[in-house]
């Protein structure tokens, strides 16, 4: 069981997108006002799908980055997504 709009958009995998918001309810946010993807979606897109930018992410999975406003609101959401698959250490100078 999960929502109409994951099962249209992840099929048998949808119940495992919904189920990693049900775990934690931040997950289950929507990463910018008045758009249905949540931060599960972009933590599913990096674990499952092989996402592996900010570009892929907002252009390619979610398409959200095709509206300039809309891609520099989601940026906080995709980069923590992001910062969830960073090896320790990674990044530090």
């Amino acid at each position: 069981r999960a929502p109409r709009r994951l099962v249209q958009r992840y099929g048998t995998e949808a119940a495992a997108v919904a189920a990693s918001a049900a775990r934690d309810p931040r997950l289950g946010e929507p990463v910018l006002p008045g758009h249905p993807v949540t931060a599960a979606e972009l933590l599913w897109a990096v674990r499952h799908e092989g996402a592996l930018d900010e570009s892929d992410l907002l252009d390619r999975r979610t398409r959200v980055g095709l509206v300039p406003a809309d891609r520099t609101a989601a940026l906080d959401a995709v980069r923590a997504a992001l910062g969830e698959e960073a090896p320790a250490g990674a990044g530090e100078g």
